[in-house]
């Protein structure tokens, strides 16, 4: 044997020896239990600094924004994209297979008489023609689950942007509890200093003892405190918001709106109602019952295919010959195909089988869901009516202790109230605004959550249904 393959071997070894190399460069852990520091392995891109001021003008503009910019719309846009390709794909079907081909051929004989003749040279073009005819709705049925496989595509890509949705009103509304908080807690820790000041003149007065100071000013700074706190849950939950609705940490988010309280809901809503509208609405219940009826047309392909199919074949092609003395030929053929499935071993049997059985369990998954959207919306519909009652409830009691802190203040600079009686109705106006704005953030996320639990599109109110 030539030692030329061996050398050719050496050469390609030779050159890949560059790449095993390349393993060598990485510093393994010298024993259990060291880190691995070579974070220069992976050449992972910086991410862009954005630090602009983004502003919008209503809840629906930042919805807007979220559902364009979230990665879970991309990505529920292409699982509807990849879904429409492949029902296409499928109703492709339903037209002949047409085939181009070009041949080029050498051959070389033997003559009758054993004598070697002339090599030839065969050369041309050729096409081919496949349809199929009659399939016993094997390919109609194929089509079939593939258009619901589609429309159980877009059903949950609707229920993931109200997903969206809900995560934005819900971050929203804990920024405004969490602004509300800290104006509460400005308001307590201005009167507190106001309270202070007038300690101090009545203490230069005579009018007041060293206790009462000391007692002013431990309320002060626990105020102060607690409105350090509420800048911190404020700063948190607006980088929340920021995180639901696509929006860059280092962006300065401003929200230039007002909102608007939904409208009350009635005692003329019944919760049977609500619960009809939620079976007949949700898109993720639907997309259930649309991939059971998948199932379904996969058990009856699967079932058409055992059956025989009758298809149309025809082909023609024309010859050439690179030597002079042979003349081009031209050649076809049509006809008919029947093909009979005899045996394959049970297994378009079991395909049907198994696709009936999926059927049965994305029936039953959807008759357990049936049974979730009933709960969070009936949980949904107390919160409500338990958030609206609250805030009715606590207007009366930021009305009284507005009262009680102001005769509370002319008590005690008319110098007939004590002190204790001033800073004890100045922190319970303090706790009826932060009560009064959690009441006007949990009635809004209230109907958020309903609404986000019958499955309705943004904007619309259970007090006025779509």
């Amino acid at each position: 044997m030539k030692p030329v393959p061996y050398r050719l071997l050496l050469c390609a070894s030779l050159a890949l020896l560059p790449s095993w190399g390349r393993a060598a460069e990485l510093d393994l852990p010298a024993r259990a239990g060291t880190f691995w520091r070579q974070p220069g392995a992976l050449s992972v891109p910086a991410p862009a600094a954005h630090t602009d001021t983004v502003r919008f003008a209503s809840l629906a503009a930042l919805t807007e924004h979220a559902l364009r910019e979230r990665t879970e719309s991309r990505a529920a846009w292409f699982g509807i994209q990849a879904e429409a390709a492949r029902l296409d794909a499928a109703a492709a079907a339903n037209w002949p297979t047409l085939s181009g081909q070009f041949n080029f051929t050498q051959s070389r004989a033997l003559s009758s008489s054993g004598a070697s003749v002339p090599a030839l040279h065969r050369y041309g073009p050729s096409l081919s023609l496949a349809y199929v005819l009659v399939d016993f709705g094997a390919r109609a049925a194929g089509i079939e689950a593939q258009r619901y496989q589609l429309i159980a595509s877009l059903l949950n890509s609707n229920r993931s942007l109200q997903d969206t949705v809900a995560e934005v009103e819900a971050a929203y509304f804990a920024v405004l509890a969490a602004r509300a908080q800290e104006a509460a807690q400005v308001q307590q820790e201005a009167a507190l200093r106001a309270s202070l000041d007038a300690v101090e003149v009545r203490l230069r007065g005579g009018l007041a003892a060293r206790a009462d100071q000391l007692r002013a000013r431990a309320a002060l700074s626990e105020a102060q405190l607690a409105r350090q706190t509420a800048e911190r849950d404020h700063a948190k939950a607006m980088a929340a918001l920021k995180q639901a609705a696509a929006i860059a940490q280092t962006q300065t988010l401003e929200l230039d709106w007002e909102t608007a309280l939904p409208d009350t809901l009635t005692a003329g809503i019944l919760l049977a109602d609500l619960l009809h509208e939620a079976q007949r609405n949700r898109p993720d219940l639907q997309a259930l019952q649309a991939a059971a009826a998948s199932a379904r047309a996969e058990a009856e392909r699967a079932r058409a295919a055992r059956w025989p199919s009758l298809s149309l074949a025809a082909s023609g092609g024309r010859t050439f010959f690179l030597e002079d003395e042979r003349t081009p030929s031209t050649t076809y053929s049509v006809g008919l195909n029947l093909s009979v499935p005899l045996f394959d071993g049970g297994r378009l049997a079991a395909q049907a089988r198994a696709a009936g059985r999926d059927a049965e369990r994305l029936q039953a998954e959807a008759d357990g869901l049936r049974s979730q959207v009933a709960l969070s919306v009936t949980e949904a519909y107390h919160d409500v009516r338990h958030a609206q009652g609250r805030r009715d409830g606590v207007a009366v009691q930021f009305d009284s202790a507005s009262e009680s802190a102001r005769a509370a203040e002319a008590r005690y600079a008319a110098g007939v109230g004590s002190l204790l009686e001033l800073l004890t109705a100045q922190a319970d106006l303090a706790r009826a605004r932060q009560s009064a704005a959690q009441a006007d953030a949990d009635w809004l996320a209230a109907f958020s959550r309903l609404n986000h639990a019958l499955g309705r599109l943004p904007g619309a109110s259970p007090a006025n249904p779509p």
